[in-house]
């Protein structure tokens, strides 16, 4: 098949990604990622970051490329797109961040709520009660990462699955915790001391 002859203009491409041109894409792709990702990591400072980022960038481009058609400079919309993205990271870290210094500095108070007598297994005990109704792999993984200290290539290599997978049934476990920190304020303090002690 002989290849599509493109207008070399950005102006040119999108119009074909608006048609719905999936080569045109990659070409767009191709031109642009180096300089949003340079653009975004100025803002993020992380590469890992920045690489999740980008392809979301991109992402979002070709699903909404029916409602594009109007952009005039693609590179400046590309850099909008990017730049919200990276607001909207910085600010779900403050407030991971914010919660973990908050529940930090109430480790202070650990001994007024914990018996002297309390021993690790009565923490995992809190910590598995924390867990329950998360499915066994779960569970599994969550023990792995945070008290093991097994890193996602780790995991997904003892459990022989995909990275992706073992770092989306992480998050949904996380998502998990802070609910029920929230709801149980006094045990989520524990379940805190408890992973700090699995570290150290």
């Amino acid at each position: 098949m002989p290849a599509t002859n493109y207008n070399d203009s950005d102006n040119g491409i999108l119009q074909r990604i608006v048609a719905g041109d999936e080569l045109a894409f990659q070409l767009l792709y191709q031109k642009n990622f180096d300089r949003v990702a340079k653009y975004t990591f100025k803002i993020c400072k992380s590469e890992a970051v920045t690489e999740e980022i980008v392809q979301d960038v991109f992402l979002k481009l070709w699903l909404n490329r029916t409602a594009i058609g109007h952009v005039k400079n693609i590179e400046a919309y590309l850099f909008s797109i990017a730049r919200n993205k990276t607001i909207d990271f910085l600010r779900r870290l403050a407030l991971e961040t914010n919660i973990i210094q908050t529940l930090s500095t109430q480790l202070t108070e650990v001994h007024n709520i914990v018996d002297e007598k309390l021993n690790a297994d009565s923490l995992l005990l809190i910590v598995n009660e924390a867990l329950r109704g998360l499915s066994v792999q779960k569970q599994q993984i969550f023990e792995l990462s945070k008290i093991q200290g097994f890193s996602h290539d780790e995991i997904s290599e003892k459990l022989q699955l995909s990275k992706s997978t073992v770092k989306n049934h992480l998050s949904e476990t996380l998502k998990h915790l802070k609910k029920y920190i929230f709801n149980n304020p006094k045990k989520g303090i524990l379940i805190v001391l408890y992973l700090f002690k699995a570290v150290l």
